[in-house]
């Protein structure tokens, strides 16, 4: 073999060794498990958002709060679909499993949907911490269809722990924890007013 072919060889080895990168995974939210059973003839209807989702989040990598101020972006794991999207659908399909008297739609609502209640939001965190620590931390209320408080504004926070803290699959389902929490308390909410 020539010194040419050899050099050759070494640098197309070396080329395609530096053009290779670690797999990206994506994941996903997940709802409760089951089907709703809500009779459309008399139930009253739900709207869940608008809920918005702070700046920090709206990209595709998941985000670790490091101490003070900085955040770090994983960019091999990743959201299946961006959050302002995911978490008012996640969070409709959880209540609308939890309340059977009650039929659950996600905002933008259709021209023909008319809303009995509607839940509004601001997402303040959605992520976890270093030792593992998820948090969704959020404001809402819930106001009727002619925007009467009927549940004034609140701060909540929900936390589930990772493990291990380190593993990105169980950082997401213990951020699906949290929001399956905060689902719980908007349901309990709606039924004490039904």
């Amino acid at each position: 073999m020539t010194i040419k072919r050899s050099l050759w060889i070494l640098m197309v080895l070396l080329a395609a060794g530096c053009g290779s990168s670690p797999p990206v995974d994506y994941y996903r939210l997940q709802p409760i498990s089951g089907s709703a059973t809500a009779d459309p003839a008399d139930a009253k209807v739900l709207g869940i958002g608008p809920l918005q989702v702070p700046g920090y989040l709206d990209r595709p990598q998941l985000v670790t709060q490091m101490p003070g101020s900085e955040v770090r972006v994983d960019e091999f794991n990743r959201w299946a679909e961006p959050l302002d999207v995911a978490l008012p659908r996640i969070v409709t399909a959880n209540v609308d499993y939890l309340l059977d008297s009650v039929i659950v739609v996600t905002f933008p609502y259709s021209s023909r949907v008319r809303t009995d209640y509607r839940l509004f939001g601001r997402v303040i965190r959605f992520d976890a911490n270093q030792s593992g620590e998820a948090v969704l931390e959020v404001q809402w209320g819930v106001q009727d269809a002619d925007a009467n408080p009927v549940l004034t504004p609140r701060r909540t926070r929900y936390t589930a722990q990772a493990s291990p803290a380190t593993d990105p699959g169980a950082v997401v389902s213990a951020l699906n924890e949290t929001v399956v929490a905060f689902s719980r308390d908007i349901a309990g909410e709606i039924q004490t007013r039904l």
